[in-house]
């Protein structure tokens, strides 16, 4: 399911590799939200939530000091 207005013709997709450790913190992070209910929450939705929110952060601290 298309949970943004960005057509999927016009996303980007890249490669993404995780030191085991990592990937199991992520995975076990994604299985806390679907065990609250949300069944279609997955790790593409739980990464792209953490760059948007370090995005917003970034800008924020930007903006700020300039």
């Amino acid at each position: 399911m298309n949970k943004t207005k960005t057509p999927t013709a016009d996303k980007k997709t890249f490669p993404l590799r995780l030191p085991p450790d990592i990937y199991r913190q992520v995975r076990n992070a994604v299985q806390k939200e679907k065990d609250k209910g949300n069944y279609a929450y997955s790790i593409n939705d739980y990464l792209t939530e953490i760059i948007e929110r370090e995005l917003r952060k970034n800008r924020k601290k930007e903006k700020n000091n300039g």
